[in-house]
């Protein structure tokens, strides 16, 4: 990718709530509706889907405008922004320590050090949806962080994670060696995420990487309305909230989905 190419989204990425970019997203053709590929400014990059129950993006385009997570995290649809926007000063506190322990998940247990290759955005891993049931360390680790990512989406605002079994394991009990190793990784996710909560670890928790949304703002019903996408930026962490500099050379991986949840 040159620096020129890097423009637009550099551009789209920089931007806060207050003035978000537009950006166009190209489905690659896939039969994954969790995690798969798509095409940004003609680039490649992973997704993982926040909301799972409807078919993928596939050889569509739409548009959507980049956030930061926080700032993105209320605009999934009208109806959920409208309560967010009906007490901001009560779940200001809460959407902030929920960002911090997607992000600590993200950084954990999607390690850049060993899974995101040369390129910085996993793209020396196979996107042939064939492969995604295999018993890979990338995939494993890709569905169980989408496990967790869908699973705190579609929860009401959540303050205290010393207790998670409101979380549900998609894999658990399927009986086979794929589900168990995703399942376990799962698993792994929950007790350290409670353990974690209880010495206030996410209180002053840092990203070490960039994350980001890309968001339509419509309401629920509207056909056009499709799943905020959560972004993997590259590998210089940026404070959140803000709408500093959310975008590196070394690419994103997105998560947009179709069609929204209100908590």
């Amino acid at each position: 990718m040159t620096f020129r190419s890097l423009i637009p989204l550099l551009i789209a990425a920089c931007t806060a709530s207050a003035a978000a970019a537009t950006i166009s997203v190209t489905g690659l053709d896939n039969g994954g509706d969790s995690i798969g590929q798509y095409s940004i400014n003609g680039q490649t990059y992973w997704w993982l889907c926040i909301e799972p129950g409807v078919p993928a993006l596939s050889n569509q385009t739409i548009t959507a405008e980049t956030y930061s997570i926080h700032d993105g995290w209320t605009v999934q649809n009208t109806e959920r922004n409208d309560i967010y926007l009906s007490d901001p000063s009560f779940y200001a506190s809460i959407i902030t320590k929920q960002v911090s322990v997607m992000e600590y998940v993200l950084d954990t247990y999607l390690p850049w050090d060993t899974l995101a290759g040369a390129s910085g955005r996993f793209l020396e891993r196979s996107g042939d949806y064939n492969n995604f049931g295999n018993n890979d360390t990338f995939y494993n680790a890709m569905f169980a962080v989408q496990n967790f990512l869908a699973q705190t989406e579609g929860k009401p605002p959540k303050a205290d994670y010393t207790d998670m079994s409101d979380y549900l394991d998609y894999y658990i009990g399927l009986g086979n060696a794929t589900a168990d190793a995703r399942s376990a990784i799962f698993q792994s996710m929950l007790s350290d995420v409670a353990s974690k909560d209880s010495s206030n670890f996410f209180d002053t928790y840092t990203a070490q990487h960039q994350y980001f949304t890309v968001s339509t703002l419509l309401p629920e019903a509207d056909i056009n309305n499709w799943q905020d996408g959560l972004v993997i930026g590259g590998f210089t962490p940026v404070p959140e909230p803000g709408g500093a500099l959310l975008i590196a050379s070394f690419g994103i991986a997105w998560t947009l989905r179709r069609r929204r949840r209100i908590v």
